[in-house]
């Protein structure tokens, strides 16, 4: 999900994606109303699977634009991204194609942002594989190999026309990057920005330092000795207030020790160092909070700041919560059905199970999939307690909910001086949440800035 003000009445508005139905985008009418006005503005989408969603004014014309990345059937033809031009009469119109993004890769997430400092803004694209995880043969890394469909890809804007410069500025793009978290930020505080970008499953994740000439260099090896297994959302901000951007990743490891019995397999210390060996480096089950230490290198401090295990995991936002001055940590959580719960593993390995389910006329995927248990988890949210340690306030803060959770957005959805947070989840309904802290806090003080870009981006 997005948030943004797409009609520039200084009311943030909501824009959610879906996989089984239409797309939202939700008007801000102020004091936490909103209303539906996506058929009238033409952003419904049209394909099939809608998966990530970025606010951002491409044509820089002072509107925001939205652009949806999309996913489906890799034989298809109906997973085409699509960018919905701000008109600036609350209609947009679909430019997708016009603006060379109507890429057609198993996209999961985009941002938009000024790499090589030219005035206007480019964007990566993030990609997870088509291929089936236990059909790559590990031993031969791919990662240099490109991959149209299955490759993450970073455009250039060419004055509005946007290129595939992915190989010239040293972006892999390989069918192993099963992208599932991108953020930005500059790690190295020499005014560029850099990319950080979470892969899931055996490839490693990637950490691209800007080397202001339009290339990028991959560093993660040099900078960070560990990173989680099955990374998945990820966020940068400066957690201790060094003026250094540090950065948190998600995982799956639960926090009790029933879920932890119950839905883990952990990987045997070969396995372990088969990654090394083959260029996938050290990878653990578990969140990562990457700290900055200054001189090109991270400190993995997750179990020190009690950060480090959250359950199976998707969305981290790293915001100030409480208007104390220190941002803390959201956790979107949760899998529909636990599709790695031992129990059930047992149970369609039996071979019983095999017979009734697999036939001459093909599998029988209602009777391999309705066994699997369902169980919502709560989100998390973690103070920041300063020091470096964090505390889990979900339940305190109204948070704790058992749900399924994927996307999350925080913004000022009132102008009150505290972010709100939105959650969009999994065959429920989303959630509003107000932030209280103006009125239970009011020794909590805050500055409201409105920024201005200049050229071809006037909407920084």
């Amino acid at each position: 999900m997005a948030i943004g003000d797409i009609n520039n009445d200084g009311l943030v508005d909501l824009y959610f994606t879906a996989n089984l139905g239409p797309n939202k985008l939700y008007l801000n009418k102020g004091e936490f109303k909103f209303e539906d006005i996506t058929e009238q503005a033409g952003v419904a989408g049209a394909r099939a699977w809608s998966t990530g969603v970025s606010m951002a004014d491409v044509d820089g014309d002072g509107y925001l634009d939205i652009y949806v990345c999309n996913s489906g059937d890799i034989s298809g033809d109906n997973k085409q991204n699509e960018l919905f031009i701000n008109q600036g009469d609350g209609t947009f119109k679909e430019m997708a194609e016009v603006y060379g993004l109507a890429d057609q890769g198993f996209s999961t997430h985009a941002v938009f942002f000024d790499y090589d400092k030219d005035g206007d803004l480019d964007v990566y694209l993030l990609n997870n594989s088509y291929q089936a995880i236990g059909t790559f043969n590990k031993m031969q890394n791919e990662r240099i190999k490109r991959d149209n469909v299955g490759g993450d890809k970073l455009y250039r804007n060419d004055d509005g026309k946007f290129q595939d410069v992915s190989e010239e500025a040293g972006i892999y793009g390989s069918v192993i990057g099963f992208g599932l978290g991108i953020t930005i930020g500059d790690v190295n505080q020499d005014t560029w920005p850099d990319i950080f970008i979470s892969n899931d499953f055996f490839e490693k994740d990637y950490l691209y330092i800007n080397n202001q000439d339009g290339t990028f260099t991959e560093s993660l090896e040099k900078s960070m000795r560990s990173i989680s297994a099955a990374s998945m959302g990820a966020d940068i901000a400066d957690i201790n207030g060094d003026g250094l951007l540090d950065i948190f990743v998600t995982d799956m490891l639960p926090e009790s020790q029933t879920r932890l019995k119950q839905v883990t397999t952990f990987e045997n210390w070969d396995k372990y160092q088969f990654n090394k060996t083959y260029g996938y480096h050290y990878q653990l089950s578990r969140n990562m909070l990457h700290l900055n230490n200054g001189d090109g290198t991270f400190s993995e401090i997750g179990r020190l700041s009690n950060v480090e295990a959250t359950d199976w995991s998707w969305g981290a936002l790293i915001f100030d919560m409480d208007n104390d001055g220190l941002r803390d940590v959201f956790v979107a959580n949760g899998i529909y059905q636990d599709i790695t719960d031992l129990d059930y593993l047992n149970f369609i390995d039996d071979d019983k199970t095999k017979s009734q389910i697999i036939s001459q006329e093909g599998v029988n995927f209602k009777a391999l999939v309705d066994p699997i248990p369902i169980n919502p988890i709560p989100n998390y949210a973690f103070r920041n307690l300063g020091e470096l340690k964090f505390e889990n306030k979900a339940e305190e803060w109204g948070l704790g909910k058992a749900i399924h959770s994927n996307g999350a957005a925080y913004g000022d959805l009132n102008n009150d001086g505290t972010l709100d947070l939105v959650v969009n989840n999994v065959n429920q309904p989303s959630q509003i949440f107000k932030n209280q802290g103006k009125s239970i806090n009011p020794t909590h003080h805050f500055i409201q800035i409105q920024l201005e870009g200049k050229g071809k981006t006037p909407m920084p």
